[in-house]
């Protein structure tokens, strides 16, 4: 039996009142899974940036504003 079905059965067994706070509670752990993912992605990011940083591929505001034309 797969996780879901197993998470299926037992909501099917669970009393009514549960059923809300189960649900706020799964509501919760996706909530808090995406901002773990975004949370890796943005230390990804940054470790980019240094490394841009490091190896002198960025320029200056003022140099970009400047190419832009602004």
């Amino acid at each position: 039996m797969t996780i879901k079905e197993q998470l299926l059965q037992t909501i099917e067994q669970a009393p009514e009142p549960l059923l809300q706070e189960a649900l706020n509670y799964l509501h919760y752990l996706i909530e808090k899974h995406l901002n773990e993912l975004e949370e890796q992605q943005d230390i990804e990011d940054l470790k980019l940036a240094r490394e841009d940083l490091q190896n002198n591929r960025t320029i200056s505001l003022e140099q970009l504003t400047q190419e832009l034309g602004l």
